[in-house]
């Protein structure tokens, strides 16, 4: 295991934190809303990151443009999709060429994950957090048919529950798994739930 700080070069320079595990597997991973107090840092990031590396992925966080270290300002949505695909290609070559790769996000995060699927020629799975439904669309999701793993609060009201469970039952994979935490859309001291789900359902990827 190696952990360090990395800059991204794309669209923007961005700042990350890499840990190095297996190179048959990485994760990316996308930090909450950037104009509300999201980065790298956060702590549903954090649970995620703990969760893909006792896996054995290699794990990439990074901050969005305008945030912390990184360059720019703040993309709409738009922006912040480049991000993503540039940490993915950045993070695409530091595994093996047909290694599994996997998005995970948090709220904006998790919102930022699905715009990005359609850009991409493989993806391996999904893994997001509290999809922030009260503000975004998701009928990207609803025709997602890869691997995917959700994660809701039951008190969330960014991400309500009715909503997730709809969306969650019309995704069309067969590769799927919910799990509902009894927790608002913060998480906070419920984190170890979000780790544990990943422990007990993301495939290791390998040596």
């Amino acid at each position: 295991m190696s952990i360090k700080r990395v800059i991204i070069e794309g669209a923007c320079k961005l700042e990350g934190i890499i840990n190095e595990n297996s190179r048959r597997g990485g994760v990316v991973i996308c930090h909450p809303h950037p104009l509300y107090g999201g980065d790298m840092h956060n702590n549903v990031v954090g649970a995620i990151e703990k969760g893909f590396a006792y896996k054995g992925f290699t794990t990439l966080r990074f901050n969005f443009r305008g945030v912390g270290e990184s360059t720019g300002f703040y993309g709409n949505g738009q922006g912040e999709e480049e991000d993503l695909l540039d940490a993915a290609e950045f993070l695409m070559e530091q595994i093996d060429k047909d290694g599994l790769i996997m998005f995970a996000g948090y709220s904006f995060g998790a919102w930022i994950c699905s715009r990005a699927v359609p850009k991409l020629e493989r993806l391996d799975g999904l893994f997001l957090v509290s999809y922030p439904f009260a503000f975004y669309e998701s009928e990207s999701l609803k025709r997602y048919k890869g691997t995917i793993f959700m994660v809701g609060g039951k008190s969330d009201d960014i991400g309500p529950i009715d909503r997730l469970i709809e969306t969650y039952k019309a995704i069309p994979s067969l590769q799927k798994s919910l799990k509902i935490v009894p927790t608002d859309h913060f998480y906070q001291g419920n984190e170890k739930e979000i780790t544990d789900f990943i422990k007990e359902v993301v495939p290791s990827p390998g040596i």
